[in-house]
This record gives C-alpha cells, sequence and structure tokens, in this order.
C-alpha cells in the first residue's frame, strides 16, 4: 500500500502523544524533567527494513512487546547500547560504568523503560483510533541488532507490507536516542486508516 502524507502526518501526531505519555511516566521514574521528541516518522517496506536499522552488527539494546487487539502487530525499541547504559545509569542514580549483560537490574530496569516507551505509543494508538490494544509482557534481548530483527520477523504471523518507524529523542538525559518501529499484521495500517478516516 502506497503510504500518504496525511495519514504519515497523523502517525507523527500519534507518535508525538505517545511521547508525551512516555515523558510524563519517565519524570516520575527518574524524578528529574525528561523531555521526548518525535522529530521523524515514516513507513518502509518489509524488504528494505535491514536498511533503515542502523548498524545491524552493532549490539543493541531491543525491547520487544507482542500487541494485540483489535490492530495487531509487533512493537520494537531499539537501544544503541551507550543509550542503554545511560538510561541505566540515570535510574540507579550513579555515573559509574553498568554492565548490562551481567545484571538483572539493569536489564529489569531497560524493561520497564521500554515498556514504558512502546505502552505509551500505543495507549495513544487506542485512545485516537478507539481499536483496544493490548501489550504483552515486555522482552529484553541485547544482541547484534540484525539477528535480534530477524528473529522477530520470523515469529508466527503474516506482517504487513509496510513497516512503521517513530524516530525518538529524550532530553534530560544525555546521550539518549533510540528508534521504534511498529510491525503492523497485515491489514492492520489498513484497519487504522480506515478508522481514523483516512
Amino acid at each position: 500500500m502506497q503510504i500518504t502524507q496525511v495519514q504519515l502526518d497523523a502517525l507523527k501526531e500519534i507518535g508525538n502523544i505517545g511521547s508525551g505519555h512516555a515523558a510524563t511516566a519517565l519524570s516520575t521514574l527518574l524524578q528529574r524533567r525528561i523531555d521526548m521528541s518525535v522529530p521523524k516518522v515514516w513507513t518502509v517496506s518489509l524488504d528494505n527494513i535491514s536498511s533503515v536499522i542502523d548498524q545491524l552488527d552493532s549490539l543493541q539494546a531491543v525491547v520487544y512487546v507482542k500487541v494485540e487487539g483489535g490492530a495487531p502487530g509487533k512493537a520494537v525499541f531499539f537501544f544503541p547500547i551507550q543509550s542503554a547504559e545511560a538510561v541505566v545509569q540515570a535510574l540507579m542514580g550513579t555515573d559509574e560504568g553498568i554492565d548490562i549483560l551481567g545484571s538483572e537490574l539493569a536489564q529489569s530496569a531497560l524493561k520497564e523503560v521500554g515498556n514504558i516507551m512502546v505502552s505509551s505509543f500505543i495507549i495513544a494508538l487506542t485512545k485516537l483510533s478507539g481499536i483496544p490494544l493490548q501489550p504483552s509482557v515486555p522482552a529484553l534481548a541485547i544482541d547484534m541488532a540484525g539477528a535480534i530483527l530477524d528473529a522477530v520477523l520470523l515469529e508466527e504471523g503474516t506482517i504487513d507490507e509496510e513497516i512503521l518507524f517513530i524516530d525518538t529523542q529524550l532530553t534530560g538525559i544525555p546521550l539518549i536516542e533510540g528508534k521504534f518501529i511498529f510491525l503492523p499484521n497485515e491489514g492492520t495500517l489498513n484497519k487504522l486508516f480506515g478508522v481514523l478516516g483516512l
């Protein structure tokens, strides 16, 4: 399907609403002011997804949530490893280096932050569309980005031909950036656009 600019603008607005919810929740969690913006939203065909994820051979912390309900899909948040470490340091109130691979506490903290990011988007999508959506319990993987992406794509379910990308930037903690992708099940985007009158 061909995504129009009007449809992309609507998706960006959903991203902005979600980022506002996420910033509020993160500010409470971290006990400091966090702002979050969505500088870019775009779609890419499933065939070209690997060309958009930066540095497929780089180590990243990835939070994965299965989205169930009236417009199902898979939600994945990619943290570059430096951003993941900065998030955990902020949560733990330390400037010392954190061994994310070896620390269950650090991994639990990352899951919580990733869950806030993903759930905020899903809540915004539900509020604007009226379609009930439920996120699963988040899973965390720390591996090469390409390997994680392959594992998500190989999971059961038919993915739509268009993947939604949402860039995110957080201010209030230095060095934090991430990439959020929503892999809609076949027919999900059409349903969402139909409900939104697009």
